[in-house]
């Protein structure tokens, strides 16, 4: 009875993570949804909302190192609570609609308690929900839990919206109703969330950096999750590259939109999770993943641009956004699978999420001069040709992961990365 009432809560645990996870990051990026109104509600100019992202992006990326340190030194359960209640009441001063200074500090704000306080204990909570049998099911329905989160509460609060006139009322009871949904998700995790039994890590940041640095499985998971994650950025051309490349509709390249960013999402991560933990290990999926994304892009690379040829393209899209997305649910898996001890997990996810997500430094500016400098389906098949070889890199890299596990033996010798060595 009581192994019945603990699963029932862990499911609640993880149910509660993935609400926060869907509703945590609408606040910081409710342009993609809701640009021009927040264009003309906060008088700014393009420019001006890209430096808004630009400062979030920069601050978060200076967060997950630093962050995953923090994770392994306070509870994961305040530290998740903090992140949903700051997010939320900074939700309540946007919907003022502040100053353009007062917005920049706020998306550093929101940069800060959106990764430092939350992303590696986010990551760390989920790990700590389950055994080793279980992690790829977990990380997966994550993933897809995120994904359903979004799209549910998105629809509803777009309804919202266009009955309150789609005009800056509007969008006002947008931000409103999501910083409300993130306040309640902080006082849930408060009262649900239970803390790990403590665990003492005196060491100081500088030896658990060196550590974590001098890892080799945490540079091959950073790796894993660049290649991985550099694919999941390149999807955002492919709407435009059915439209304008193989003449589908504006209509048709928005519902694949949708459907790619979550469907695919809830779909991908789910399997994936369940296969992993069906086979024993996260690790032989990537591997797999891997095989597959080159196909796909290989496919992309060498197809002509004939119109006749849509379907082709669209079926392709789907089984790549597929399988990206899967691989995205169970990538952080692999911590527990090269056993890093959960005392420095916070500390490797940081570093290795601070790696593995360089990519949105670079790669929307580095394809769109691609996109202006090579007009037409040739500005496509570099960025096809740029993702190949991240995805070979990517495959290289997760054979000598599954390389050093078998012959560290650690899935089977329970070998920790202890902050001792």
């Amino acid at each position: 009875m009581d192994s019945k009432k603990h699963s029932f809560k862990r499911w609640i645990m993880l149910s509660i993570l993935c609400l926060g996870g869907g509703i945590i990051y609408q606040l910081p990026f409710l342009r993609f949804a809701y640009y021009i109104p927040m264009q003309k509600a906060l008088g700014l100019t393009n420019m001006q909302i890209g430096n808004l992202s630009s400062v979030y992006g920069i601050v978060a990326m200076i967060c997950y190192f630093p962050g995953g340190w923090l994770a392994d030194r306070f509870s994961c359960r305040k530290m998740l609570a903090f992140s949903f209640v700051a997010t939320g009441l900074g939700g309540f001063y946007f919907s003022t609609f502040p100053s353009y200074r007062m917005c920049i500090i706020l998306h550093a704000f929101w940069g800060c308690v959106t990764i430092f306080t939350y992303w590696a204990a986010l990551i760390k909570a989920v790990r700590m929900l389950g055994d080793s049998s279980e992690q790829g099911r977990l990380y997966g329905l994550l993933e897809g839990g995120r994904g359903l989160v979004s799209t549910l509460a998105g629809l509803a609060i777009l309804n919202v919206f266009a009955k309150m006139g789609q005009d800056t009322y509007g969008l006002a009871w947008v931000i409103n109703l999501y910083a409300g949904l993130s306040i309640i998700v902080g006082i849930l995790t408060w009262f649900v969330l239970e803390d790990s039994e403590k665990e003492e890590n005196p060491s100081s940041v500088l030896k658990d950096t060196i550590l974590v640095v001098k890892d080799p499985r945490v540079w091959l998971i950073a790796l894993i999750i660049f290649t991985t994650y550099s694919v999941y950025c390149g999807q955002t051309y492919l709407t435009p590259y059915v439209t304008t490349v193989y003449g589908a509709s504006v209509a048709i390249g928005a519902l694949l939109g949708i459907i790619r960013s979550y469907v695919l999402q809830m779909a991908g991560g789910a399997t994936s999770g369940f296969i992993a933990d069906k086979i024993g290990s996260s690790a032989k999926v990537l591997f797999v993943g891997y095989i597959m994304l080159i196909i796909c892009l290989a496919i992309f690379i060498i197809l002509p641009g004939n119109k006749a040829l849509l379907p082709i393209v669209i079926v392709n899209m789907l089984v790549l956004g597929f399988v990206d997305y899967g691989m995205r649910g169970i990538y952080f898996a692999t911590v527990d699978e090269v056993k890093i001890s959960i005392s420095v997990a916070g500390a490797a996810v940081g570093f290795a999420s601070f790696i593995g997500y360089i990519p949105d430094a670079f790669i929307y500016t580095l394809m769109g001069n691609w996109l202006d400098k090579y007009p037409g389906q040739l500005g496509y098949k570099y960025i096809f040709i740029f993702l190949f070889v991240m995805e070979v890199i990517g495959l290289i890299v997760s054979m000598l992961l599954l390389r050093l596990i078998k012959k560290n033996s650690y899935h089977t010798s329970g070998e920790d990365f202890s902050i001792d060595k």
